[in-house]
């Protein structure tokens, strides 16, 4: 996943659920949920920041400092959540590199079916990113759009 999908689907969430959102709590959301690719400057991306290991006392933090930590920490939290279905998780990293994703694959229409897949392997080395926006520019432009109308 990019950036704006990491940012765009917990803040339409926070935007869905929320009596009444604001604008400090988006932002916090939002950089919570895009924060763990900063791991991408390490040896591994998935590494570091993908850990259960940091995650776990950024969220008990963010449980008893509140929001905006709290909504940070659960945007966090919602990166985790969408990487176990695009690749793996090391939930141990640096303890253990082994990650574990789920793959899910869907056939059809003849002869429909729905597969599930338990992944596990250790996260890629890094390497030269390329980063394409073109379908997540769209998502991101409706969590903008669905911002300006709950927050006006």
């Amino acid at each position: 996943m990019d950036p704006l999908e990491h940012a765009s689907i917990p803040s339409l969430v926070y935007l869905a659920l929320s009596g009444e959102p604001t604008l400090a709590g988006l932002t916090a959301l939002a950089l919570g949920a895009v924060f763990p690719d900063l791991d991408a400057l390490a040896e591994e991306h998935r590494s570091y920041l993908h850990s259960l290991l940091p995650f776990l006392p950024v969220l008990l933090l963010g449980l008893h400092l509140g929001s905006p930590f709290l909504l940070f920490a659960l945007g966090w939290g919602s990166h985790l959540f969408l990487d176990f279905f695009t690749g793996v998780v090391p939930p141990a990293y640096p303890l253990s590199r082994r990650g574990w994703g789920l793959s899910i694959t869907v056939t059809g229409p003849g002869n429909f079916r729905i597969r599930a897949e338990i992944i596990e392997r250790y996260p890629d080395e890094r390497h030269d990113y390329r980063l394409e926006i073109g379908g997540s520019f769209a998502l991101a432009l409706l969590a903008i759009l669905t911002a300006i109308i709950r927050l006006h």
